[in-house]
């Protein structure tokens, strides 16, 4: 499972980098009883380079589905993330 969308990114010099089909998967994932965190990498294609590393919390149902799927499904509530699609 991954996502993938249109990422824009500025580096250093001040230039933007457009990247349209950036894909986004989760690399890790981590759950507690009381926090869980999804480590998301975008790349800049299925294949590519890693882009940007960031980790996103959220609470996981500990009883509940996959916990990757359930980090991936609070990724796509996300405003950053809402023109992503499921790839």
């Amino acid at each position: 499972m991954a996502l993938t969308q249109q990422v824009s990114l500025e580096n250093n010099f001040g230039e933007t980098s457009t990247f349209p089909d950036a894909y986004i998967k989760i690399n890790e994932v981590q759950v507690t009883k009381t926090v869980s965190t999804a480590y998301v990498w975008t790349m800049s294609s299925k294949d590519g380079q890693v882009l940007t590393s960031k980790p996103y919390q959220f609470t996981a149902d500990l009883e509940g589905e996959n916990h990757l799927r359930q980090g991936y499904l609070h990724l796509k509530t996300l405003p950053e993330f809402a023109d992503a699609t499921d790839c």
